[in-house]
């Protein structure tokens, strides 16, 4: 416990840490701050519910009187409409969206169920009519709120632990440490057990200090109603197959962001113990982070090896692509989902990233 807690404080002495979060804060609010008023949030009540036909048409036929306004305006004089007729016009664009959301699913489900369809095709089926996605309500600032943490939240995740943990063993081998730490009684692998621990902590605290912020930045502008709907009302989702509200869903992803967090932070806590130099360590881990982004959105890769990068640290850490449409991996003729095959490869990335410096780590050991 006392080595745990040693590791701790020499991650949260660094000054680097706090001066990097911050300017990630700062930097993601965009130097914009939008509070949305009460009355555009009261446009939405009447709406609220089961959307029904009966909404649809009407919504349609507001949406078209106000688009005739437009046309009828006279051609030499510029037309606007108010800030409360394009609040108007959002709403009656949510509903028509909303609705499209239960009818795509509908259409579809008859496009897969026929006779002799593939085991894939018959479990989207069975996912699809999980679904119920008719409930309608304002949920601007969920929607908000789950789009930071696919966003902003590799940016944040990923810099906090390249800057706090890449030191993690180098600090050592530069002050002459190294040789110490070896001969004590208690050797490497305590030590060892004690960094991995540190570092798993430090990564809690930093994806639970950017979500407080999230959810209270989010939450002050926009506000918290409409986390009981569908999330695929948020147009990044629409063609999702999972069974999720905006807050199920929310939770789901703030624990894959975590896995694979804490499974890059395994990574980094490795990559230090082969470094004798933190720099060096630090552009490694960079690399084995950001490369794969930089692969998929620069080169026109097939779709499987895309699919493949799908299971890196930063794309299962934005999480989006795990849920945003029905993807399966087949093994030996059973369709895997995404979503567990993402959690069991961070699962062993981590198990093996930890087997591995235990190895090296006794092999000093025996050396010195």
């Amino acid at each position: 416990m006392e080595l745990l807690k040693f590791e701790l404080y020499k991650i949260f002495k660094q000054k680097t840490v706090y001066i990097t979060f911050l300017l990630l804060i700062v930097f993601s609010t965009g130097f914009t701050f939008q509070l949305t008023e009460q009355w555009e949030k009261d446009l939405y009540k009447e709406w609220e519910g089961p959307i029904t036909a009966e909404k649809v048409k009407l919504a349609e036929e507001k949406n078209a009187e106000l688009m005739k306004k437009s046309e009828e305006a006279p051609d030499d004089e510029p037309f606007f409409f108010s800030d409360r007729e394009n609040a108007e016009m959002a709403v009656y664009e949510s509903v028509s969206w909303a609705a499209g959301v239960e009818r795509n699913t509908a259409e579809y489900i008859k496009e897969l169920d026929r006779p002799g369809a593939s085991a894939a095709d018959k479990l989207e089926v069975a996912m699809l009519k999980k679904l119920d996605t008719s409930y309608f309500e304002y949920n601007v600032g969920p929607g908000k709120v789950i789009d930071f943490a696919s966003v902003f939240s590799i940016f944040f995740t990923g810099a906090m632990l390249l800057i706090g943990l890449s030191a993690i063993y180098s600090q050592e081998y530069s002050s002459g440490v190294e040789n110490y730490m070896l001969s004590a009684r208690k050797g490497r692998k305590q030590l060892l057990w004690a960094k991995v621990g540190a570092a798993a902590v430090y990564t809690v605290v930093v994806v639970i200090a950017w979500e407080v912020f999230n959810l209270a930045w989010n939450t002050v502008q926009f506000g918290s109603e409409g986390w009981g709907t569908p999330f695929q009302h948020y147009f990044k989702y629409y063609f999702s197959p999972y069974d999720f509200t905006m807050l199920e869903y929310h939770v789901v992803q703030m624990a894959f962001h975590l896995l694979a967090a804490v499974s890059f932070s395994l990574v980094i806590v490795l990559v230090s113990s082969f470094s004798k130099n933190a720099l060096i360590s630090f552009f490694v881990c960079s690399a084995l982070f950001g490369v794969p982004y930089l692969v998929v959105e620069m080169l026109m890769l097939p779709q499987w090896v895309e699919d493949l990068f799908s299971f890196t640290h930063i794309f299962s850490m934005n999480v989006e692509r795990l849920f945003d449409f029905f993807k399966t991996v087949n093994l030996f003729g059973t369709p895997i989902l995404f979503p567990f095959v993402a959690a069991a490869v961070m699962i062993v990335v981590s198990g093996v990233a930890v087997w591995m410096n235990l190895r090296y780590m006794k092999r000093k050991e025996l050396s010195v």
